[in-house]
């Protein structure tokens, strides 16, 4: 476990712990996204954590040891967010709904296996 981290989530955790840049807690984006995230299954779940870190393991003091943070970008609503795993950071742009969000952020956590790895 020293090595590895935890392999179960609390999301919840993660939420509380959550810093932001550019959106606070109580923006309807940030509101739609934890409605997303904690609805999620724990597969995607992992994956977002994954797409956020670069691991879908809970580092041993937990969630609130991440530093996770979610940006603002100010890019057209068609684009998928972006991640910093080195700042466990992801970056979204403010989706109109909470349908486009859950389905670009879908998209994006699916799809983040980088180049290579085949």
């Amino acid at each position: 476990m020293l090595v590895c981290g935890s392999p179960e989530l609390d999301m919840s955790a993660l939420q509380k712990a959550a810093q932001y840049e550019g959106y606070t807690k109580m923006d309807t984006t940030m509101r739609c996204f934890w409605d997303v995230v904690l609805a999620f299954p724990l597969e995607l779940q992992k994956k977002l954590l994954h797409f956020a870190t670069g691991s879908d393991r809970v580092p041993v003091g937990g969630m609130a040891d991440l530093n996770f943070k979610i940006s603002k970008i100010d890019v057209p609503a068609d684009w998928l967010p972006i991640s910093h795993t080195c700042f466990n950071q992801i970056c979204l742009p403010p989706y109109r709904t909470r349908k486009e969000l859950k389905h670009k952020l879908t998209i994006a956590i699916s799809n983040a296996e980088g180049f290579g790895l085949e």
